[in-house]
């Protein structure tokens, strides 16, 4: 006979009181699924795994004036497949272990020349593999497995935690919250762009939370790079985040009101970064400013050219998020100042062209009403809780909800490619890059695992054309056609709609 374990204990940071027993039925139990969670555990309790899966299923659709003559088409595509697991160990270590077994965003537009384009790989130096014509990237799929999070994290307390290995980076609330649970099916573009446009990076971190939950704070650092990649130049770049409840305690109708800040710093070597900076795109993928394009060398020839992050790079972020009974308001604000250098390409590692930088802010304000089910059915946003089961919490009833959206996005910012040394090229890319969005959104939740999507997004790129002079260089796809194809959509497209839906599950 199998001697039953013994009471489990808790490793949530939430204190939570406890009966002083439960039933044999429920701590005897190897294997099953509660509250949410599959799990398999040895006799002693020692240990516990907890297998999951992710998944999701997009469809895009795209509106505006050009917008037939390029290759932006509707499809439906997989997102996310990944599976997770996740598990507890003698109750003072948790880990994960998380890969992405999809082709992730599809091919989107470059905008240069209106070609398709499509990264295939992401390693230092290593150049975007392009195609055009009729049979492009988007026909020739390539799907490679690849780890998305993978971490240990030792548990001291509450206060006191060290988490080491890859994960999404402590800056800004909209990155640190789960992707299968943000609002919107994609982050914000002040999020996607300036603030963590890797989302995720390589390090180690101490974190914690007063037994309040009045303050939060995580500070670490990373190799600066991006995900799976490792650290080229032998510096570091340092992140932190810290935000409060102030009234926490109040129990009154704003315990959960929220305000932080974050910062970010960290410098890169010209003589061993040498990948590209982050390209911008859309909620959708289409890529609105892109770091590789046609241009001239110091001496005038045409090159393509490639800006790559060289020097400081530096953010600051700001976190507000006000819940009030069936509504929450939450905003952010980035601002970033981060040195560049161009090379020609396929010599990035021995050229460079000139040096300057990309400066500017971006922000947004997002209103959202649970037109039933209870708020945060989702978890809080800002917090990636590791996995704790607790036998003794009484299974939870299923439960529903519908959430509706509202946002407002833009982002400013001024790229000054010779701003420290060297010259402007006649065809550069220097100048304004402008957006502002405005989007809708719906999420229905059949379960807290299952989740239904619809967003409408409206990018508008104010000023922007085909014109090598233009001073707005974001562009909206009409911009980019070749000369000849739509005249009318390359001096007068300053739009790109966009419809998109989801299916989700994740346990």
């Amino acid at each position: 006979m199998v001697t039953p374990p013994g009471p489990i204990a808790p490793l949530a940071s939430p204190a939570v009181s406890e009966p002083a027993s439960a039933p044999e039925s429920e701590t005897s139990l190897r294997a099953g699924f509660h509250n949410g969670l599959f799990f398999l555990r040895d006799g002693k309790d020692d240990f516990r795994l907890y297998p999951g899966l992710r998944g999701q299923v997009d469809s895009y659709n795209y509106f505006g004036k050009g917008v037939p003559d390029t290759t932006l088409k509707s499809t439906f595509f997989l997102r996310r497949v990944r599976p997770e697991f996740t598990g507890e160990v003698l109750g003072t270590f948790q880990f994960v272990l998380a890969g992405e077994f999809s082709g992730g965003q599809p091919p989107g537009v470059d905008n240069q020349n209106g070609k398709s384009t499509e990264t295939l790989a992401s390693a230092p130096g290593s150049a975007p593999t392009t195609s055009s014509g009729r049979y492009a990237s988007a026909q020739t799929p390539s799907i490679k497995a690849a780890p998305t999070d993978m971490y240990l994290n030792i548990r001291g307390s509450n206060l006191f935690n060290v988490q080491v290995g890859q994960y999404d980076a402590p800056f800004t609330m909209e990155n640190r919250t789960f992707d299968k649970y943000i609002p919107f099916m994609e982050r914000s573009i002040a999020v996607r762009a300036f603030g963590v446009p890797t989302n995720k990076d390589i390090g180690a971190m101490v974190w914690g939370e007063t037994d309040t939950k009045t303050v939060y704070y995580s500070v670490g650092i990373f190799n600066g790079d991006g995900q799976n990649t490792p650290n080229v130049d032998n510096r570091f770049d340092g992140y932190g985040r810290v935000f409060v409840h102030p009234f926490a305690t109040s129990g009154g109708p704003l315990a959960g009101a929220q305000i932080g800040v974050s910062g970010h710093y960290g410098r890169r070597d010209k003589n061993y970064a040498n990948y590209d900076y982050p390209s911008m795109t859309t909620q959708g993928n289409f890529k609105f400013w892109s770091s590789t394009f046609k241009g001239t060398d110091s001496g005038g020839n045409a090159a393509y050219l490639h800006v790559l992050p060289s020097g400081a790079q530096s953010a600051i972020a700001a976190e507000l998020r006000i819940p009030y009974e069936r509504f929450d308001l939450t905003s952010e604000f980035i601002w970033i100042h981060n040195e560049t250098r161009e090379a020609i390409e396929g010599y990035q590692s021995m050229n460079t062209e000139r040096a300057g930088r990309i400066t500017g802010y971006g922000y947004y304000a997002q209103l959202g009403f649970w037109a039933m089910g209870s708020r945060d059915i989702n978890g809080l946003p800002g917090y990636e809780p590791l996995p704790h089961l607790d036998l003794y919490k009484p299974a939870k009833e299923a439960t529903t909800a519908l959430q509706l959206l509202v946002k407002w996005e833009q982002i400013a910012a001024t790229y000054d490619s010779a701003a420290r040394s060297g010259t402007v090229a006649k065809t550069n890319i220097d100048g304004d890059i402008k957006a502002n969005v405005v989007s809708f959104g719906a999420n229905y939740w059949a379960t807290k695992h299952v989740r239904f999507s619809a967003n409408y997004v409206m990018n508008m790129f104010p000023g922007s054309s085909a014109t090598p002079e233009a001073s707005q260089r974001a562009q909206a796809p009409g911009n980019t056609l070749p000369k000849g194809i739509n005249e009318d959509a390359r001096a007068n497209a300053h739009d790109l709609h966009e419809l998109l839906f989801r299916a989700g599950f994740a346990f």
